[in-house]
């Protein structure tokens, strides 16, 4: 096949779009994770293997995401005792990181991003980059994942930590920008696919470099502490 990244003909894979270590599988089957999606008449599907489709890269093509894939998992879900809480009146409403590799973090988050554009799998359907698609390709290929405004990531965590369900990305928008939501494992990632700068809402928060990680306890949109939020953020900004 001819891989949709690298554009060279190669050995077929199965490309987990969202990576297995994010899906929370459990060996045994006990507690394996499930597909959800808002469209009426789809009831939750188990998905023991994860989500991957067979149809996007080679396995050159996939050995080109290994790096940032163990990267995330490794910061993401392996090293929770380095995030340190940020809370307000006891309540934890983020959590802080204060060093990270913003290169190989946000690569990962473009890499899931287009691979949910390219795929071929109805789970993904809404997420359809047109114009963008090429431009974030050649920033995977080229390791470049360019400034904070360019194509930022903004994330969120479940509180409780303990949400197996994989529910479909969509499209939506926040002062007047065009983002995508996509749920990865118990994180809520909110790309923004746009030309136009984030908006007063969004841009604190944005994967930044030289500045800590911040990751939100919740979904963001849905917090009432919000301005809260972006005052301790641009407390702690470096």
């Amino acid at each position: 096949m001819k891989c949709k990244l690298t554009g060279i003909e190669g050995k077929e894979v199965d490309a987990h779009i969202i990576p297995k270590s994010f899906h929370s599988i459990d060996p045994d089957e006990r507690l394996p994770s499930r597909i959800l999606s808002n469209i009426e008449g789809q009831h939750p599907k188990k998905t023991p293997k994860g989500i991957y489709d067979r149809s996007i890269v080679t396995e050159e093509g996939e050995r080109i995401f290994s790096d940032w894939d163990n990267y995330a998992a490794k910061l993401l879900l392996k090293k929770e005792t380095i995030f340190e809480p940020i809370r307000h009146n006891g309540e934890i409403l983020a959590y802080q990181v204060a060093e990270y590799d913003y290169i190989k973090l946000k690569l990962f988050f473009l890499s899931v991003l287009w691979k949910a554009s390219v795929s071929s799998l109805y789970f993904f359907r809404k997420v359809n980059l047109g114009s963008h698609e090429p431009r974030i390709r050649k920033a995977l290929l080229s390791g470049n994942p360019f400034d904070t405004d360019w194509y930022p990531a903004i994330i969120a965590k479940w509180a409780d930590d303990k949400r197996a369900g994989m529910m479909d990305p969509f499209k939506e928008k926040f002062d007047g920008v065009k983002y995508y939501r996509m749920y990865i494992g118990s994180y809520i990632v909110y790309y923004k696919v746009d030309q136009r700068l984030a908006g007063k809402t969004f841009r604190p928060f944005q994967l930044a470099k030289d500045s800590p990680l911040f990751i939100f306890s919740r979904e963001l949109n849905e917090s009432k502490e919000l301005p809260i939020l972006q005052k301790i953020v641009k407390m702690h900004a470096k």
